[in-house]
């Protein structure tokens, strides 16, 4: 009798531990998701209210992409299509309610930049891009990593291009 109960009992460990094993991985793959939903929270919440402050604005209608500037002030501004089906950028500084708005045909695109910094400078790996507004103009700013792993950042207008700042390492 002893001798069937062992075999038994190994199975019941057995099982036990599988059970522990697949409730701890189940505990950490919780934890993970949870984690990367509260890091990104803030950022889902300043797209989500940008893009429902410009919409109720009647400025944009359907958003392609999102950004987000850090410099003295915060700048969240989103880029897509307005009611005519003309691409727009809106603007907004954090904490105001004004929305600076552009017409993306009117000045340089998000690529234009990415490509007029990688055929300008060393770049390695660009950063961050976002449109903001530099001294009340709406412009593009980029920080990258140059072919020395220096971080440098350029602020460009959105009409022309123009250099409005450069903060370079080389």
């Amino acid at each position: 009798m002893e001798m069937r109960m062992a075999p038994q009992r190994r199975r019941r460990q057995q099982r036990r531990r599988r059970y522990t094993i697949i409730a701890v991985v189940l505990v950490i793959i919780i934890l993970v998701v949870s984690y990367f939903m509260a890091v990104n929270h803030p950022m889902a919440e300043a797209k989500s209210q940008i893009t429902h402050k410009a919409q109720k604005a009647q400025k944009i209608e359907h958003v392609d992409h999102f950004y987000r500037v850090a410099r003295s002030h915060t700048y969240y501004s989103v880029t897509g299509k307005n009611k005519d089906n003309q691409a727009v950028g809106v603007i907004n500084r954090k904490g105001s309610n004004k929305l600076t708005t552009v017409k993306m045909a009117d000045g340089l695109s998000a690529k234009d930049i990415q490509q007029t910094v990688k055929n300008n400078y060393p770049v390695k790996k660009i950063t961050s891009l976002g449109l903001a507004t530099y001294e009340g103009v709406p412009a593009w700013d980029v920080t990258f990593i140059d072919k020395r792993d220096n971080l440098n950042f350029m602020t460009y207008q959105f009409k022309n291009g123009k250099v409005l700042r450069s903060v370079q390492n080389f």
